[in-house]
């Protein structure tokens, strides 16, 4: 079976057969965002003078030899060729990027996304000079003249530190609600139900269709789809998996095993039948997640199995 990069790249050379049209047919059903993306990338470069055509940090020549040798026999080869050697960054960016951390693709003119495949909290420098600590598996979008245009779209979490400027408000788009700020410094947790704001300095504004809610240092709110809630007390540890500084009070374990994992590379699985939850008190500061792992089954009675890349508690 062909990779589907290569069934793409015949795709919109007009080279799939039926089964390979099925297969695309399938797999835009899944991926109607990503089929757009790529048609609109097709098109707009197929309208541009050659010498005009550039793509950003891809090995298009490597890419193209992957699907060479499967139109070879074709009489249209050099134009199929030619065609694709000018789109296929755009075309297969999407597919072939790989990078352990987070990555950059081109999702259009001026354009960027980036998403932290890592399983750690990567730390991006905009290029206002604002800094976003940015969640794994979370994806933040801007635009290249960012300085001007200080606009953002944010699926997960992060963590923002803004850089004060007045004539360019800092405006982050979710699925759930609207952010704006001047200069601040707050946290935003966002997903297809709700967005979550938590302010740690500064002044934000949360705003969900004609609501608005305005949060100050130690509050924050959530809009989701029925509105925004009324404020409330930022939770304890709402940035503890940027900082690593963790507070818990009675706090129930599966809670405080979600935070140790949105913060550390190796995973913790709690397996236990008990029909009561343990409850877990104390303070770390940057402590190995070994160390917090024997306080936690020495506190609460547990056992501890260590694997490659997780910790189980029965």
């Amino acid at each position: 079976m062909e990779e589907l990069d290569e069934i793409l790249a015949k795709h919109f050379s007009g080279e799939t057969n039926a089964e390979e049209n099925a297969l695309i047919a399938a797999w835009k059903t899944e991926h109607e965002e990503e089929y757009a993306q790529l048609v609109s990338a097709w098109k707009t470069i197929d309208d541009l003078p050659l010498d005009s055509k550039t793509v950003k940090t891809f090995d298009s020549t490597a890419a193209w030899e992957k699907v060479d040798a499967r139109l070879v026999d074709h009489k249209e080869v050099k134009i199929i060729k030619l065609k694709f050697y000018r789109n296929v960054a755009a075309a297969c960016a999407i597919l072939l990027v790989g990078l352990a951390g987070y990555w950059f693709i081109n999702r259009g003119p001026n354009f960027e996304s980036i998403t932290n495949t890592a399983s750690v909290p990567q730390e991006i420098k905009l290029p206002d000079g604002s800094e976003v600590w940015l969640a794994a598996n979370s994806t933040l979008e801007y635009q290249e003249d960012f300085a001007n245009n200080r606009s953002l779209k944010l699926e997960g979490e992060a963590f923002f530190e803004v850089a004060r400027d007045e004539a360019h408000p800092f405006v982050i788009t979710t699925k759930m609600g609207e952010i704006e700020v001047l200069g601040t410094g707050f946290n935003v947790k966002s997903d297809a139900i709700l967005t979550e704001v938590s302010v740690d300095h500064g002044k934000v504004a949360l705003r969900h269709k004609t609501e608005e809610v305005q949060l100050t240092a130690g509050e924050s709110a959530i809009a989701n789809s029925t509105g925004l809630t009324e404020k409330a007390v930022v939770e304890a540890n709402y940035k503890a998996w940027k900082t690593g500084v963790f507070n818990f009070d009675d706090t129930p374990l599966s809670e405080v095993i979600h935070l140790l994992n949105a913060h550390y590379s190796t995973k913790i699985e709690l397996i236990t039948t008990t029909k009561e939850e343990p409850t877990l008190h104390g303070q770390f500061d940057n402590r190995p997640l070994e160390e917090i792992v024997d306080f936690i089954y020495l506190s609460c009675h547990l056992k501890a199995e260590y694997g490659e890349d997780v910790i189980r508690l029965k």
